[in-house]
């Protein structure tokens, strides 16, 4: 049986179908194993992409009429950014649209699980055609779809409801590498025009568009150095580029840096290029080498570019991107350096997320540049870019995942090639043996990554245990907090506060103002007071029961506690499951404020933290136990993992720990002051009992503990929220 059309040269048979199908099924069931656990949708991006899903499919998929987004961070109200309704959310909204009337948001809901399912099986496929396409070869394309099906690290981001963004980017990017290539294989330029819909969805979808078109205009300029420009290529090119760019004009407002027009020229100045080329391959090639005609050429845009920039006085390049291409600009943004998305990796990390994929992708590499039309050497530059752009930054992890499976896979079929010519049988069985142990390993590792609950569930702990902490006090501060409440806490929970809470919040996950993160670290980090002083002077909220009040002011904040009978200690113990002794770590906002929100303030952490008592602790224990080696080395681990809770007095009286002080003793707990342990070999002291903490700005009025591991002592997750009150005031809840 063949399949005739689109896909006739190559041909798919039965036999091909049926082995991507399955391939496509492995994938999807991998990643279904997370919904078995409730509130699917994962991570924290995901419920808002979930967000603006509901109000297109509220606005009938009317982009343009959109509401704005009344429950953005505070004080600019009335925010959103149309690419937050395009994309993802617009394509889940035209799913759920025959559902909708009938079932509501639980439509748009279960549209979003839908869509998860959709990337797990067309990612593989998308891989498979692309290799395909380019090689003919089933075996590299089989292998780079293995890839893709059985990544354990690519399933952390593509569960069930997960909704990567970078992950749909890619999978359309390869589709439009399939497409294209079709066109200029076939010689039938029209197919260009089908290949601007994936890249028009690639670019929408996905904010890291840059990548792709830059990508495009590199390719086209290797084409043309190493003569595989043509005249069909150029047509196919200009067909998806003139297509994609009129599409994405269309959007209601910028997709990213640069305006819907100015985007959709930067795309045709691939068209551009191809065509100079011709026109001086045909005109002008025996008196001006093609390779000094190019150069010219781009030198001169290059002027015209900067010429551009200097009048309108900046740099078209968001501080992300320009990050990644001057690694030292990186350390100079603040909050660059406390997100682990931005936070360069080793060529370990690589290794490890990547695999033996990274490896075999160097000749898929060699290959393309070798003997790849334009389609292939586009498909080379996206590789090279994203393996170096995710070690700049990891956040690419997922694009760049789709982009080193497809060169696997283009690797696997040059070495089979060579091996082959070589007339070695045996060397290739080895290498396919090899492979095969690797993908065997890779699936073991993602099935057991995939059955866990989403970060919600586990309240962001390290630990894949259900918790409801979270889900408890954000279902609260949903039915028993006035809709006009403002909620304080740090971004890493705004969407959740956004979306799941149903209030404005004060900074979120896509908040673009550092300094309005920069000022919530400060209200963490300062006394009660100063933090009062921040909320009025500078967004000019005031505390219930003060004559200038207009809406309810919350405080929310996360850690883990320790209950050791009537005592309450902040954190987690280090050696947990061990014995306790009295020394924990933060697994939440103690453990930020000790590194991320000092870093942002500009505070210097020594202020927080007191290196004295964590060097005189861990000398008192070597000094105890030297006659015990083993036994010296465990309990110096134990103390020097606690460091985040060696406090000094300014983080005792600053309002993030006062919060959990305060909140546990209302309990009727006595609070164990943190790093105050005393260990000897004949007792354990587990330290002193802290003062009786009352404030008067802010009020506990929720407090949700759930747990999280139960033995001699307890392990809870706590999350508090606190009412900006005046003193002698009671809260309103």
């Amino acid at each position: 049986m063949r399949i005739k059309g689109l896909l006739r040269s190559p041909r798919y048979d039965l036999a091909e179908i049926l082995l991507v199908v399955s391939i496509a099924t492995i994938s999807i069931l991998i990643r279904s194993l997370s919904a078995t656990f409730p509130l699917s949708i994962q991570e924290v991006d995901s419920w808002y992409i979930f967000y603006h899903a509901v109000m297109l499919a509220q606005a009938h998929n009317n982009v343009y009429s959109v509401p704005p987004d009344v429950k953005a961070w505070f004080p600019s109200g009335f925010f959103i950014e149309k690419l937050d309704s395009l994309g993802l959310p617009l394509i889940i909204s035209l799913v759920s649209s025959p559902f909708f009337s009938s079932y509501g948001i639980n439509a748009v809901f279960t549209a979003s699980l839908f869509m998860s399912v959709a990337l797990a099986g067309l990612g593989v496929v998308a891989t498979y055609l692309a290799i395909s396409g380019l090689t003919r070869s089933k075996a590299g394309a089989t292998i780079g779809a293995l890839i893709v099906a059985l990544s354990p690290a690519l399933t952390y981001k593509n569960l069930i409801g997960g909704l990567p963004k970078t992950s749909w980017g890619a999978v359309l990017v390869l589709l439009s590498i399939y497409l294209l290539n079709r066109a200029i294989e076939r010689r039938k330029p029209h197919y260009g025009a089908l290949a601007s819909i994936p890249l028009f969805l690639a670019e929408i979808v996905w904010g890291g568009y840059i990548y792709i078109d830059i990508g495009l205009i590199v390719a086209a300029f290797l084409a043309i150095l190493l003569n595989r420009n043509d005249e069909v290529t150029t047509k196919s090119i200009t067909l998806m580029t003139v297509f994609t760019s009129f599409a994405t004009s269309l959007v209601p407002s910028s997709i990213g840096f640069l305006s819907q027009i100015t985007q959709g020229l930067m795309m045709i100045l691939t068209s551009m290029i191809l065509l100079v080329d011709l026109y001086f391959t045909k005109k002008l090639d025996k008196r001006y080498p093609k390779a000094l005609v190019l150069s010219s050429f781009a030198v001169a845009f290059m002027i015209i570019a900067n010429v551009v920039i200097a009048v309108s006085e900046k740099v078209p390049v968001p501080s992300r991107y320009y990050a990644i291409v001057n690694p030292f600009y990186q350390t100079s943004v603040p909050i660059y350096r406390t997100i682990a998305e931005y936070i360069p990796q080793s060529l370990t990390s690589l290794l490890f997320d990547f695999g033996l994929a990274l490896f075999i992708s160097i000749p898929g590499m060699y290959y393309l540049f070798k003997v790849g039309n334009l389609p292939g050497l586009w498909l080379l530059v996206l590789g090279v870019v994203s393996i170096y752009g995710v070690s700049a930054q990891p956040y690419l992890f997922n694009y760049t995942a789709y982009m080193v499976a497809a060169l696997a896979g283009l690797g696997v079929h040059f070495v089979l090639t060579r091996v082959k010519e070589s007339k070695m049988k045996v060397p290739s069985s080895i290498f396919l043996l090899l492979i095969g142990f690797s993908l065997v390993a890779d699936s073991g590792s993602a099935v057991l990554a995939s059955d866990v609950p989403s970060s919600l569930i586990t309240s962001g702990s390290p630990y894949n245990a259900p918790n409801y902490a979270w889900t408890n006090t954000l279902n609260w501060i949903r039915n028993h907090t006035d809709p006009k409440s403002v909620i304080f806490s740090w971004w890493d929970y705004g969407y959740w506060l956004e979306v799941v809470g149903n209030r404005t919040v004060i900074d979120q996950n896509n908040t673009n103002n550092i300094t309005q993160i920069k000022l919530m670290a400060e209200i963490f980090l300062n006394n009660e007071t100063e933090a009062a002083n921040i909320i009025e002077n500078y967004f000019h909220l005031y505390p219930y029961g003060d004559p200038r009040y207009t809406v309810p002011v919350y405080i929310v904040a996360y850690d883990a506690v320790t209950i050791y009978g009537d005592k309450a200690f902040i954190g987690y113990p280090t050696n947990i499951g061990g014995q306790f002794i009295g020394y924990t770590n933060s697994m939440g906002d103690i453990g930020k404020a000790m590194g991320a929100m000092t870093t942002v303030a500009g505070y210097p952490v020594n202020e927080y933290l007191n290196v004295t008592l964590i060097n005189s602790t861990e000398f008192n224990i070597y000094r105890n136990f030297i006659s015990n080696p083993s036994l010296a080395n465990s309990l110096l681990g134990i103390v020097s993992n606690s460091y985040t809770m060696a406090w000094t007095n300014k983080t005792y009286n600053s309002l993030i720990a006062n919060m959990f002080i305060e909140g546990l003793q209302v309990q009727g707990y006595t609070v164990i002051a943190p790093f105050t342990a005393n260990i000897s070999p004949s007792s354990i002291d587990l330290g002193k009992p802290l003062p009786g903490v009352f404030m008067e700005y802010f009020q506990p009025v929720q407090i949700s503990m759930y747990p999280l591991y139960q033995r001699d002592y307890q392990v809870y997750i706590m999350v508090v929220v606190y009412q900006f009150v005046q003193p002698g005031t009671i809260a309103q809840a």
